[in-house]
């Protein structure tokens, strides 16, 4: 079984909710102008600037899936592998590529309470997931694509049942233009049973 994001619908989000980060960088009203060049986590801004959660899966059929699955020759589940993005805002003719790192934040106890009070809600373990230790826009572009790749085995071995397992992931140290104030880290929520019914079924 194999999972894909449809891409037209996935450009279509991205531009969306690429307009929905401009009211928070504190720019002002020229902020869509092209000299304002700011680097930030489109994924971050789903919840229309209410927080900066993520959740998985993100909608109820393939098409909005925001994740794929690889499987093993077999076709045993083996990786989720959750989209997520580096997005540069403003038109620049003959942009510069650039590169951010990418890194996992400490979620607090307060936060893991507050992302859903119905269901426990855990920091995933650091054995279940990899993320790149950076990525990287190219020359003339301004976006690209990383995924978060979750281990199946792990996530579906019966201790998570019920719960809701949590990760922030951020970016810093851009080689080429500015960090946008907010929108720079993103909380991924995966619910752990409303995968396996998709993945079972």
């Amino acid at each position: 079984m194999k999972l894909i994001i449809n891409k037209s619908i996935a450009y279509v989000f991205i531009v969306a909710i690429c307009a929905l980060i401009m009211t928070n960088c504190n720019e002002g009203d020229g902020f869509a102008d092209q000299g304002f060049e700011l680097i930030y986590i489109p994924q971050a801004t789903v919840s229309s600037g209410l927080n900066n959660y993520y959740p998985v899966p993100s909608g109820a059929g393939p098409n909005t899936y925001n994740f794929k699955v690889d499987t093993l020759p077999n076709g045993t589940p083996d990786k989720l592998q959750i989209i997520l993005g580096v997005y540069r805002s403003g038109k620049i003719d003959n942009a510069s590529g650039f590169t951010v790192n990418v890194n996992v934040l400490q979620l607090t106890d307060d936060v893991l309470a507050e992302i859903d009070e119905e269901v426990d809600v855990i920091s995933m373990p650091s054995s279940m997931y990899t993320i790149p230790g950076s990525a990287s826009v190219e020359a003339g572009k301004n976006s690209t694509w990383f995924y978060l790749t979750v281990d199946i085995g792990q996530l579906l071995n019966g201790n998570y049942t019920a719960k809701k397992l949590a990760l922030e992931v951020g970016i810093s140290n851009p080689t080429n233009y500015k960090l946008c104030e907010t929108g720079t880290s993103v909380v991924v929520i995966i619910d752990v049973d409303a995968i396996s019914n998709l993945l079972n079924n």
